[in-house]
């Protein structure tokens, strides 16, 4: 009885082991692999040249690849991470208008945690929403009551203040405005407006 027990056993476990070999190669198929070499070559804009041991340059098929902060700094743009919508925003060609649907003419003033934000918005019942976020996590989220709902554009000013030790060490401070849906409460017309760079 015994032997029969352990022979039962054996098999289950056999059987086992080998479907699950033959799975393997099912779920490694589905992960994509690519082979970067390091670049042999700066990259240089208006004199500024990248360099990073840290963060090479890398080349792909002929294609150069590089750092997206790294392009924002050469290019003198912002380069940030939305970890509400889960992009990356690449903010660049600073005068032009900062706007959407719901907000426009937002101007930004500060640095170091203290900031002033100014602008119109035009939201339903005049209540707009704002936060700050440091790429992982909420540091504050507010309203705002404008003078006049939608359709009429109304002016609005912020002042923010985030204390220094919530600033990141690394990384881009953003502001999100938006408002929430009368519909079914989610964040709609969403405008997110980087604030400020940080790096050690």
């Amino acid at each position: 009885m015994k032997s029969m027990r352990g022979v039962r056993g054996f098999v289950i476990g056999l059987l086992s082991g080998c479907m699950l070999m033959l799975a393997m190669p099912t779920m490694a198929a589905t992960v994509k692999q690519f082979v970067l070499g390091e670049a042999p070559y700066p990259i240089e804009v208006n004199g500024s040249t990248y360099e990073s041991d840290q963060l090479p340059v890398m080349n792909y098929k002929g294609s150069t690849y590089v750092p997206l902060r790294a392009v924002g700094d050469l290019l003198g743009g912002t380069v940030g991470w939305d970890s509400a919508q889960r992009r990356v925003i690449i903010t660049y060609g600073g005068g032009g208008p900062i706007q959407n649907n719901a907000f426009r003419n937002v101007q930004i003033a500060g640095s170091a945690g203290k900031y002033t934000v100014t602008g119109e918005g035009r939201v339903f019942e005049a209540m707009m929403s704002y936060a700050v976020e440091d790429g992982h996590n909420y540091l504050l989220e507010k309203n705002y009551m404008l003078s006049e709902g939608a359709p009429a554009w109304s002016a609005f000013k912020l002042d923010l203040l985030i204390p220094a030790n919530k600033l990141p060490k690394n990384g881009t401070l953003m502001l999100q405005l938006f408002e929430y849906s009368a519909k079914d409460g989610s964040k709609v017309n969403i405008l997110n407006i980087p604030l400020e760079t940080f790096e050690e």
